[in-house]
């Protein structure tokens, strides 16, 4: 579980820091992402990265691969802001990272339901 944990941890600051590349070079290390599922998909993540706070990103990250809690205004950002389109690229991104160990059953099973609550819950008051 810790293991896991320091992982999402790794994930939650790689999208944070909005990547722009598929090779980060950090303290003498290389770090390669695996190659895009398809072109364009780092920088679509990038553009993405700055429709949401990273407050609010962390929180969708954990609701999804980790079954916890959204707030309602995550939840605005959320529909609003970062939209279905990239929540569903999110996903994609999530399951393409293996040293996560979440499984695409997973992904695609909760991914949804975060989204569907949480447009729900803004929707109610709209």
């Amino acid at each position: 579980m810790a293991n896991r944990n320091n992982n999402l941890s790794i994930t939650v600051a790689f999208l944070s820091s909005m990547i722009a590349a598929s090779m980060v070079v950090a303290a003498g290390f290389k770090f390669t992402f695996p190659p895009e599922p398809k072109p364009g998909f780092y920088k679509a993540i990038e553009q993405c990265t700055k429709k949401i706070s990273a407050a609010c990103g962390e929180m969708v990250v954990k609701a999804v691969l980790e079954d916890q809690d959204i707030s309602k205004q995550c939840c605005v950002e959320l529909v609003h802001e970062f939209g279905r389109s990239c929540h569903e690229d999110l996903l994609w991104f999530y399951i393409s990272q293996p040293n996560l160990g979440v499984t695409a059953t997973h992904v695609f099973t909760k991914g949804p339901q975060v989204w569907n609550s949480c447009f729900l819950r803004t929707e109610a008051k709209i």
